[in-house]
Order: structure tokens, then C-alpha cells, then sequence
């Protein structure tokens, strides 16, 4: 994993007119995000129930909590602020802060009406009132509220104009504000063929990032940290989700039919896929974030 911290920033009157004549330019040539509707279909609009056969540890874990914790103290959060946590997916970095930092207040963004509906009712479970959750595609979204603190993990990689995309998350930031991003890198070059590509995320859909990518991307905002963290964490995590999977693997399959039109032949790709996700290579290097 890469994790960058980003503070926002008055561009000048020279940049101001560069960035018009860049999206300008930009947006008649690109969308912001890759196939959003498509990769939800394919990838993120999976059952809970399906979650759930992964047993009580897919969420909230020792090591996972120890994860959240780092996220925690690197983007710098203090009880009593606001949040808004981009791609948010379960929640499970949200419920965390919501529950050790009862005065903040936590807004998931996802557009994946399961995922909603899981994190509202993980939110009830825990007696949560701190929690609030949108539903839309953050392209469109537009808001005039700004947050203490910006959390996107692991969701910018799904973004094909950065530019334009670090421009809008600028609007919600006031000037003390942070944006923690963690994404995923490579350190080799991949390409539109690569199993990252072809198995895990729809074609389109993700955008394979560098290291060092979110440095050229400072119009409107501002690199002020960063850390870098090998493949072994996810790697591990991945292999004991995979191997609980192999144990019931029939059973998963049965969840996932009615929202795959009954087709057995869909259940196995979609199984199979979720098998290929491997972060080891290169003595756990390859793949950081």
C-alpha cells in the first residue's frame, strides 16, 4: 500500500488560469472515473450474505484494528471532527473511528446501495449515532459541506483524471483539512493485460498507479506525507479469506445466485475471481499501498 496525507491549498493566478485551460481540455477528452456501473455490477454489489461466510473476523479483527489505528494516528484524527470517508465500502475504518472518537462525526460515501445498507445497520447494531451514510458516485456528488478530515482508501485507483478529481475533493476541504489516501501500487509496469486488470476489476475500471503518481497532481492541493507498506499485510489477509472460502466454497455460491440470474456458470467465475486476489511476489514488494 501507498499512503499519502494532502492539505489543500490557494493556487495562484497563474495556476488558476493553467487548470481552466487543463480541464478544459481534459474534460472533452476523458471521464473523471473509470465504468463505475459496471465494475459496481461486477465487483462491489455483492450480497452480504456472501460477506458473511468468510465468518465474524472478515471486519473488525485484531490485525485489522491495528490498521485502522495506524490510518488513525497518521491522518492525524482528533475527537470531535468531521469525516467523510470516500469509497467507504463496509464501513469498517468508519465504525472504528465512530466508536473510539465518540464526538466526531463519520459520513460514509459509496455508490453501492448494499454497502449502505450493511453500514447503516452495523451503525444501529452499535448503538452509533455519529454515523451517516450517502449514497451517489462521488463524480456527481456535489455538496457545499467541508470535512476535518478526508479518508479514501484504497478508491482513487478507480479515478482516470486525478487532476480533476484532487480539484473536487479540494472543494470539501477548509484549510486545516487533511485527505488520508491509501492506494495501490506496482512496482513493475502492468499493463491493460495484466491478472490485476483481467480478473480482479472489469476493463476500465482501475487505474494502475505509481508510487509516487498523487506528486504530480498538486494544483490544488499538497503532498505533506507519506509512507509506503509492503504486500505482506493484505497478502496474508487475502489467503486466510481464501482459504475459509475453499471450505464452503458450495455455499457461497448459493448466496451469490438470485442476484446472478440462477446462473451456476456466473457463481463459479465470480468464486474463482475472488480466489485470484494475491499481493505476494518480488519477497512481498511487488505490490505496495
Amino acid at each position: 500500500m501507498y499512503q499519502v496525507l494532502i492539505i489543500p491549498h490557494l493556487p495562484t493566478l497563474s495556476r488558476i488560469s493553467f487548470y481552466l485551460d487543463s480541464v478544459s481540455m481534459a474534460s472533452k477528452k476523458m471521464e473523471m472515473s473509470g465504468q463505475i456501473e459496471t465494475m459496481n455490477k461486477g465487483t462491489y454489489e455483492l450480497p452480504t450474505g456472501f460477506e458473511a461466510v468468510f465468518g465474524k473476523s472478515i471486519k473488525q479483527n485484531e490485525a485489522e484494528e491495528a490498521t485502522h489505528e495506524l490510518y488513525c494516528k497518521r491522518a492525524q484524527i482528533k475527537d470531535g471532527q468531521t469525516f467523510l470517508d470516500i469509497g467507504c465500502g463496509q464501513g469498517g475504518l468508519l465504525l472504528y473511528i465512530a466508536q473510539k472518537y465518540k464526538n466526531c462525526h463519520v459520513t460514509g460515501l459509496t455508490n453501492s446501495t448494499a454497502k449502505v445498507s450493511y453500514l447503516l445497520k452495523q451503525a444501529e447494531k452499535l448503538r452509533l449515532t455519529n454515523v451517516d451514510a450517502i449514497l451517489a458516485d462521488v463524480t456527481q456528488y456535489e455538496s457545499d459541506k467541508t470535512y476535518d478530515r478526508l479518508l479514501m482508501i484504497v478508491a482513487i485507483e478507480h479515478m482516470k483524471t486525478i487532476r480533476l478529481f484532487m480539484k473536487k475533493l479540494s472543494t470539501w476541504m477548509p484549510e486545516d483539512s487533511l485527505l488520508f489516501a491509501d492506494h495501490i501500487s506496482c512496482l513493475q509496469a502492468v499493463g491493460e493485460d495484466d491478472w490485476y486488470s483481467d480478473f480482479i476489476f472489469p476493463p476500465g475500471c482501475v487505474t494502475k498507479l505509481a508510487a509516487n503518481s498523487l506528486i504530480y497532481f498538486q494544483d490544488d492541493v499538497s503532498v505533506v506525507d507519506h509512507w509506503v507498506v509492503n504486500g505482506v499485510h493484505m497478502a496474508r489477509s487475502v489467503d486466510i479469506w481464501r482459504k475459509t472460502l475453499d471450505k464452503i466454497k458450495e455455499a457461497a455460491k448459493e448466496i451469490l445466485l438470485p442476484g446472478l440470474g440462477g446462473s451456476h456458470e456466473a457463481g463459479n467465475k465470480v468464486v474463482t475471481h475472488i480466489r485470484t486476489f494475491v499481493w505476494e511476489g518480488a519477497n512481498n514488494s511487488q505490490w505496495i499501498t
